[in-house]
C-alpha cells in the first residue's frame, strides 16, 4: 500500500508539473526568472494534499502490557473489558486525503543548497480498525456503558489537525531551461492541536511528534514566479501511544489501547510552492 501511494503521488507530482509548464516550452534558450536562484533570502507559500497512516507493533497479549503488569488493580479493571480476550489487532483502513497550507522561507546557502522553514498546519485523519478477536460479545456490560456508540467494524476513526514546524536543506541539480530538480532531507516538530475527542477514552496519544523527513521535487521557473512540484514524506521518530493507567481519574482509561507496545505517526504530502508573488511585494 506504501508503495502504490508513492507510485501515485509521484505521478501526480510530474503530471501537475507537465500540465502547467509543458516540458518541450521550458527547455528552451529563454529562461525565466533568470536571477531568481542568485536571491539570498525569499519567501513564498505552499497548498497541499495528504495522507496519514500509523506503524505500530501490538503485544502479543494485552496482559503483557508492563502498565497492566506493574498495576494488579489496573488489571483487574481491564479484564471487565476484555471477557478473557486478551489478543486482538489493529490495522489501518480507509485512508483519506487531507489538506495543508502553509509559508516558506528559503535561504540561500550556496550555488546548490538552500536552507528551507516551511511552517504551516496540515488536517487528516487514520480509520484504525481493530480487526483480530474483536467482536460485539467481547463488550462486557461494563464496556457497553463506556463506550455506548462503539461499533467493531468501523472501530476509530482518529482526526489529526497538525501545526508544522519543519526545517531542512535541498539540493538542486543543473537548471535545464525553466525546470531545476532536487532533493530535500531534514526534520519536523509536529504538534496535534485536536483533542481527540472521538479516540480519547479509547485509545491515548501524545500530542508531540518528531519526524524524519525526504522529498524530491521539481522548481518551474514562470515570467513572474516560481512554482513548485514536492512529494514529502514525513517518517515519526518518536512513539506516541499514551498508556494512561490512574484508576482515579476522571477520564476514561484506554483500555482498548494497551494493545500498542509502540504507535508512531507517517505522513505523506503532495506539496505546491508558490515562490514569487510575496517576493514581489517586500
Amino acid at each position: 500500500m506504501r508503495r502504490r501511494m508513492i507510485i501515485i503521488f509521484a505521478g501526480f507530482l510530474l503530471l501537475i508539473s507537465g500540465a502547467m509548464n509543458p516540458l518541450s516550452a521550458q527547455l528552451t534558450k529563454d529562461e525565466n526568472l533568470s536571477r531568481f536562484d542568485d536571491r539570498v533570502l525569499h519567501f513564498g507559500f505552499y497548498l497541499g494534499v495528504n495522507t496519514m497512516s500509523y506503524r505500530f507493533t501490538h503485544y502479543s497479549d494485552v496482559m503483557l502490557n508492563p502498565v497492566l503488569i506493574n498495576d494488579p488493580a489496573l488489571a483487574t479493571s481491564a479484564e471487565n473489558y476484555y471477557n478473557k480476550v486478551h489478543s486482538y489487532r489493529a490495522v489501518i483502513s480507509d485512508i483519506k486525503p487531507g489538506f495543508s497550507v502553509g509559508g516558506v522561507i528559503n535561504l540561500r546557502m550556496n550555488n546548490v543548497i538552500d536552507f528551507r522553514f516551511t511552517p504551516g498546519m496540515s488536517l487528516g485523519s487514520r480509520q484504525l480498525n481493530f480487526t483480530q478477536n474483536i467482536t460485539a460479545n467481547m463488550q462486557s456490560s461494563k464496556s457497553k456503558e463506556l463506550y455506548p456508540n462503539l461499533t467493531f467494524d468501523r472501530y476509530l476513526t482518529l482526526p489529526t489537525a497538525y501545526i508544522d514546524f519543519p526545517a531542512g536543506f535541498r539540493y538542486k541539480g543543473n537548471r535545464f531551461g525553466n525546470l531545476r530538480p532536487y532533493i530535500y532531507g531534514g526534520g519536523a516538530f509536529k504538534w496535534d492541536l485536536e483533542n481527540k475527542r472521538v479516540s480519547e477514552s479509547v485509545v491515548h496519544l501524545k500530542r508531540a511528534g518528531y519526524y524524519a523527513e525526504v522529498a524530491f521535487g521539481l522548481d518551474s521557473y514562470f515570467p513572474f514566479f516560481r512554482f513548485t512540484s514536492e512529494f514529502r514524506f514525513s517518517y515519526g521518530l518518536n512513539n506516541i501511544i499514551r498508556h494512561d493507567a490512574d484508576l482515579a481519574s476522571t477520564d476514561p482509561l484506554p483500555y482498548f489501547g494497551y494493545i500498542f507496545e509502540k504507535l508512531n505517526s507517517d505522513v505523506f504530502t503532495l506539496l505546491f510552492f508558490f515562490e514569487k508573488l510575496i517576493h514581489i511585494l517586500i
